[in-house]
């Protein structure tokens, strides 16, 4: 475990590359089909590790090169040297987010995201259920296990654990712990390091709040409603399908975030080498923030009649903008982006536009003609670095 956390972060600082990390994960997953991790893959795997600790070592030297080349070139042909520059940041970034993506999946998927073990592997099962109302508090805490969150038949809460582990005769009554005071629900795991799996949660359709935090593990909630939900991990996605809150939230890295046919007040959305993407939803703000990765926006409305603010920022990766024609919403876009591109295609739609174009610097204040009088409006701030924004009619 501690060899992959090594080269995740060798690989979130840019120090490796895609291809770089996908060998040391397979030298270590080849080592693990054995019974034990042998010395002689061990030797391997530091060995590599070695020679790839000294690359790393000489990457700010390359970078320092690559930089003052690049200012000499800068001189001669600004315009030309931006563009160019933007385009290789960009590949760089959106690298960076696939690999990065890669990695987490796999080990995410090593840690159990599905249920499939080798034959050196124990496998356990349990079902529990509980009384419940649509008034309550549900809190999840757990350590290398994904959570799927889905509506039950009932109004009982269904916990379904699926457990991969090395340890024989596991009990899990013993690592599970649960918690109930006054309908405010706490499920704990709390197995070793050598246990992982997937937790299935089935609960009424309406309750009081949903609070994930878990560790390399995929995040699911389909078809709940909610006055508040929490997703928290690492190391895996975050999917929102049809859940409708007042106050949304989902915190991830090494993984992308979708928000889908959903509601929210208020939604906080944060991750790492990770894709968001937002589509076919309303929501009054929005605060949406990744690195090494894009942002999508589509398909997007308000659920109140006043102004609603969206703050999207990346870097090293794009930005695309889906703007509905809609009559009875007005709209304002600033958009900044240093060396990338900024595109603006709205056939269907009335509006005023303010673009300003520097060898390194490109903005726009994209308003529609409604905007000042309309009180349905939105304002969305989107800033990127070293890739482009699109903002495109829908």
């Amino acid at each position: 475990m501690e060899e992959r956390m090594m080269i995740l972060k060798m690989l979130q600082e840019g120090k490796i590359t895609a291809d770089e990390a996908n060998k040391l994960l397979e030298a270590i997953e080849r080592g693990n089909q054995s019974s034990e991790f042998n010395r002689a893959n061990r030797d391997k795997f530091e060995e590599k590790f070695s020679k790839f600790k000294e690359k790393a070592g000489k990457f700010s030297d390359q970078v320092g090169d690559s930089f003052s080349a690049g200012k000499e070139k800068f001189s001669t042909n600004t315009e030309k040297f931006a563009d160019e520059f933007s385009k290789k940041m960009e590949n760089f970034g959106s690298e960076m987010a696939e690999a990065a993506m890669k990695l987490s999946d796999k080990l995410v998927n090593f840690l159990g995201n599905t249920f499939d073990i080798g034959h050196d592997k124990y496998q356990f099962t349990k079902a529990y259920t509980y009384p419940s109302t649509e008034a309550a508090n549900i809190n999840i805490q757990s350590t290398n296990f994904s959570v799927k969150v889905s509506p039950s038949e009932t109004e009982d809460i269904v916990v379904n654990m699926y457990v991969n582990s090395s340890v024989p005769q596991l009990n899990i009554d013993e690592f599970f712990k649960v918690e109930n005071i006054e309908n405010n629900y706490s499920f704990i795991t709390e197995f070793g390091g050598r246990t992982w799996g997937k937790i299935e949660l089935l609960i009424p359709k309406h309750v009081s709040s949903v609070v994930i935090n878990t560790t390399n593990g995929k995040c699911e909630l389909n078809e709940i409603s909610a006055g508040y939900i929490k997703s928290h991990t690492s190391n895996g996605k975050v999917v929102v399908y049809k859940c409708h809150t007042n106050e949304f939230e989902a915190v991830t890295n090494n993984g992308k975030v979708v928000y889908e046919q959903s509601s929210s007040r208020t939604a906080n959305i944060g991750t790492s080498n990770g894709k968001i993407e937002i589509t076919e939803s309303k929501i009054d703000n929005i605060d949406a923030r990744t690195s090494n990765g894009s942002i999508q926006l589509s398909g997007i409305n308000k659920l109140e009649a006043s102004e609603g603010r969206y703050t999207l920022k990346t870097s090293n990766g794009r930005i695309h903008l889906g703007l509905s024609n809609c009559e009875d919403c007005g709209f304002m876009v600033d958009a900044n982006t240093s060396l990338g591109s900024l595109n603006i295609n709205l056939p269907d739609l009335n509006y005023a536009i303010n673009k300003k174009t520097s060898s390194l610097n490109s903005s726009a204040m994209v308003k529609s003609n409604n905007y000042d009088s309309i009180e349905n409006k939105i304002y969305i701030k989107a800033n990127t670095s070293n890739s482009s924004i699109s903002i495109e009619g829908q």
